[in-house]
């Protein structure tokens, strides 16, 4: 199987991708060294700008992130349900 290896010029190295399809860097290897926001991810590194700037994107929700969200809005709906019941008991 063929892999990639990123390296410096001491020959450390930082990345090994094993793949059928990696894609060769071409011309120069750049590099970033920077704080990346909570919850968000680099998609990209915006090079049309000097000095090339990351692109940030929110990190996608889990499953279990998802499933807390629909808990939390049954909960609350369920509540208004509760609430509209003993409204309707008490006014009759």
């Amino acid at each position: 199987m063929k892999t990639l290896i990123i390296y410096d010029n001491t020959g450390y190295i930082y990345l090994q991708l094993k793949s059928t399809e990696n894609r060769i860097p071409q011309g120069g290897i750049q590099f970033l060294e920077m704080e990346v926001p909570e919850g968000k991810y680099i998609k990209n590194i915006d090079i049309t700008v000097i000095p090339n700037v990351p692109v940030y994107e929110d990190v996608p929700k889990t499953d279990i992130e998802k499933l807390q969200e629909q808990i939390e809005n049954l909960a609350q709906a369920n509540a208004e349900l509760t609430s509209i019941v003993a409204m309707g008991k008490t006014n009759a």
